[in-house]
């Protein structure tokens, strides 16, 4: 294996006079690569939405679009009111002037429902009769008695348009499903769907919204915009900013502290511009595969600028070491490129495998973010080997620089005290190790999953408040959607079939979320309910007919009286229905349980009758989390294994390589460990953490233990070899761990919580992989090495 190991870094010398000899050959070769990618960048768009979670071929996304393509979008806007008193003329006269103007000047609006404009079902004679519910605002305090004893009787109202003591009430919005800037296609066999609204139509839709809610909200008129299309939106716009600001602060981080570490122009400008490279030639690759950035991928620039900057701080800083042994630039670089490219090469496959295990996800955010952040190590890795060198040759640069020697005196007198520690007290430091191990894993392990993507928005984000106001007074802003599918034609006008779903609607209605219960389930059996009412003079209380040609006929005449709405509930074929069940917006853990169990006890009530599905939003969230319990514990333990390999063939002992690890895995615990007391659960983003930091720690110990096998086997003497390695490697170690940290920690002062939370958690995990790197990994290097002091001994020559 050393062998090897001495034909790689031999190979690595050669290249790099191949690179001194012709740097403009692989300099405009870079050039040419990274316009060809970064050309695709006018084509990346941005999906934050709950369907897009999931990968495309994934059943219960494509049982979604089925449901929508049906039935429509269950994702609305919800504009909800709460004033003194909504049956008041003034307000209702103010709230159809709002309706009306919400309906003129919103582009890209479906439908829009409120009390203007609700199914008014009446009977005159033998006729049925469909009117907008407030054709005109009444005029005197009896025309307004009875319009109040009409909405808060009807059970097409309560908590669907208004709250059950009529004090608050909403105006449903729903944006058209496919873009009206593309012809429409049939879906039906053979032919392609039309695309949905594009991102842009979609926030033309949000803003137009909100304009009209900014002219008309007032203390007479409180509006409170919410719902989980606006909350999309919001999450949209947030991780936008956060994709644009972090990756500004991140450079600017980038730049100080190069500046500070080399006191060059070049040793800033340049790695610099070959990081940036990789990051726009990687957001190329994702914009021309159709990739969108998400709530994961957001973090995507900050990363690959700090594991790229990483790969150029130890090209670097032997590079200049080199020149200022008065080195010719190509000889510096072919030492350079000896002396640490199969280290660079090792801690850049080892953050790749730790990426890369996220691609069996089921989630596709999380599996997108693995492959393009591993692409984006590995463009970073060959343009750091290619193309930085190649600039270093070409651009002038000073022979000399002007050192601060108390400075580095002092740095490295902070190195070799921090060695000293570990290889004068092994034991000591093993010992620690363990028993703090031992109660991060304690807390760790009473960790909860939790995943609320409200609750990533701050409790002072009004669309939070709205939202959260909704659920309080209407007992729900969110849809589970129930598809029923008859056995046959015509199936669903069974006055059987027909009280089975509204048993499954009362099951639904009496399901409590701790002490919160669902509002309100609405179907065609309350259509039904309705017409047959008010064809017996609202003389008979609210029933099913128990026949089916009269089931069927009552349908036909709301439809030839003017309704409009019962393809929302049920197709044309009288096959299919839906069961529409509003309930509070809160962690899928609390309700996952019970919405199984829905699932269950619904299959069994009709079983024999019809077939019946979840879908919808709620449900989309609570698979995507399931599936993501169940893929990353996959994930971790792939990714464990592949680094494992790997520090086993760079370190060509296997004894010594797994022990190796355990300065990468401590970490992870720790980094759980302080979830735990910081109150931090494991949900969508923070659930990551383990597999990307393993891939980072992971880096710091191939470098350590690179050079200690180097001075270890020169020497045999194993406190040498740890203050050599703290003295010459630690520099950039330390350098490096202040990069990725600071750029991980300053992701806190992001505005969504799940990226807030990612970033301290693992910049939390690569501060303490460090401290075990420069602590426990020489504590066990010592010991693995004690009584073993010749050159020739077992350890320094044993071969893999």
């Amino acid at each position: 294996m050393e062998n090897i190991r001495n034909q790689i870094e031999e190979w690595f010398v050669r290249f790099g006079n191949l690179v001194g000899r012709r740097p403009w050959f692989f300099l405009l070769g870079s050039i040419l690569v990274v316009i060809a990618m970064v050309s695709q960048l006018p084509n990346i768009h941005i999906d934050t939405s709950g369907e897009g979670l999931l990968h495309k071929e994934d059943p219960a996304l494509k049982t979604y679009e089925t449901f929508r393509d049906q039935f429509g979008l269950d994702k609305v806007v919800i504009v909800s009111l709460d004033p003194a008193d909504v049956f008041d003329q003034k307000f209702l006269h103010t709230f159809k002037e709002f309706h009306l103007a919400l309906e003129n000047d919103v582009t890209y609006l479906d439908e829009i429902t409120s009390l203007i404009n609700a199914d008014y079902i009446h009977g005159d004679g033998d006729d049925l009769i469909v009117d907008n519910l407030i054709d005109h605002v009444p005029q005197s305090n009896d025309e307004m008695k009875s319009l109040k004893e009409r909405v808060l009787s009807s059970q097409l109202y309560r908590n669907i348009l208004i709250s059950e003591d009529g004090s608050f009430t909403i105006i449903v919005i729903k944006p058209l499903i496919f873009s009206p800037s593309v012809n429409k296609l049939s879906s039906g066999e053979g032919l392609n769907s039309p695309p949905p609204l594009s991102e842009k139509e979609m926030s033309k839709f949000i803003q137009d919204i909100t304009d009209v809610v900014n002219r008309f909200d007032s203390p007479e008129f409180p509006i409170y915009l919410g719902g989980d299309l606006s909350v999309e939106e919001v999450v949209k716009t947030l991780a936008v900013n956060t994709l644009i600001k972090f990756t500004g602060i991140s450079t600017l981080i980038i730049i100080v502290i190069f500046a500070v570490l080399f006191r060059r122009i070049s040793g800033v400008v340049l790695p610099l511009l070959v990081v940036s490279g990789a990051l726009y030639s990687t957001l190329g690759l994702m914009a021309a595969f159709g990739i969108p950035i998400t709530l994961n991928t957001t973090v995507l620039p900050s990363f690959i600028l700090a594991v790229g900057i990483g790969d150029s701080v130890h090209i670097l800083a032997i590079y200049y070491r080199c020149l200022e042994q008065n080195k010719s630039k190509a000889e510096a670089i072919s030492f350079t490129l000896g002396h640490s490219g199969l280290a660079v090469v090792i801690t850049s496959l080892t953050t790749a495998a730790g990426l890369l295990s996220f691609v069996s996800s089921g989630i596709a955010p999380i599996a997108n973010l693995g492959i393009f952040a591993a692409i984006g190590v590995i463009l970073a890795l060959l343009f750091t080997l290619i193309t930085l060198p190649s600039l270093l040759i070409i651009v002038p640069s000073r022979r000399k620089i002007q050192e601060k020697q108390s400075t580095i005196s002092r740095l490295d007198y902070f190195l070799a005290g921090i060695g000293d520690v570990a290889v004068n007290n092994p034991w000591k430091v093993v010992i620690i190790s363990t028993c703090l191990l031992t109660v991060a894993l304690i807390l760790a392990m009473q960790l909860k999953f939790s995943h609320n993507s409200l609750k990533f928005l701050d409790e002072d984000m009004p669309v939070r408040i709205a939202t959260e106001i909704i659920d309080r007074n209407m007992k729900g802003s969110i849809n589970v959607e129930v598809l029923i599918e008859a056995n046959n034609e015509q199936g669903l006008n069974d006055p059987v079939l027909m009280g089975t779903i509204e048993k499954a609607q009362l099951i639904g209605e009496q399901i409590k979320i701790g002490e919160i219960p669902i509002g309100r389930s609405f179907s065609v059996t309350d259509m039904v309910k309705e017409i047959n009412h008010a064809l017996h003079g609202n003389a008979l209380s609210y029933e099913i007919p128990q026949d089916r040609e009269l089931i069927a006929q009552e349908l036909l005449l709301y439809e030839l009286g003017g309704g409009e709405n019962l393809d929302k509930h049920i197709d044309r074929d009288h096959r299919k229905a839906r069961i529409s069940l509003r309930i509070p917006w809160l962690d899928v853990i609390i309700y996952s349980k019970l919405l199984n169990e829905y699932e269950m006890t619904l299959t069994d009530l009709f079983k024999g009758k019809a077939s019946i599905t979840l879908t919808g939003l709620a449900i989309i969230y609570m698979r995507t989390f399931e599936a993501i319990i169940r893929s990353m514990a996959e994930s971790y333990l792939i990714a464990g294994v592949i680094v494992t390999l790997l520090m086993v063939i760079l370190i060509g002992n296997l004894k010594i390589g797994l022990c190796s690890m355990a300065p990468n895995f401590i970490p992870i615990v720790f980094g759980l460990g302080f979830m735990y007391i910081a109150g931090i659960p494991l949900d969508y983003s923070t659930i990551m953490v383990g597999g990307i930091a393993l891939g980072l720690a992971v880096d710091d110990t191939v470098h350590f233990m690179h050079n200690f096998i180097r001075y270890y086997r020169k020497t045999g003497d194993a406190g040498f070899a740890v203050r050599e390695t703290l003295l010459t490697s630690g520099r950039a170690m330390l350098f490096t761990t202040i990069i990725l940290g600071t750029s991980f920690f300053i992701l806190t002062l992001a505005e969504l919580k799940s990226t807030a939370y990612f970033g301290l958690i693992t910049g939390f995990t690569i501060c303490m992989a460090l401290v075990a790197d420069f602590l426990l990994a020489p504590a066990m290097m010592v010991l693995l090495a004690r009584n073993n002091k010749s050159p020739d001994n077992k350890i320094a020559n044993e071969k893999a």
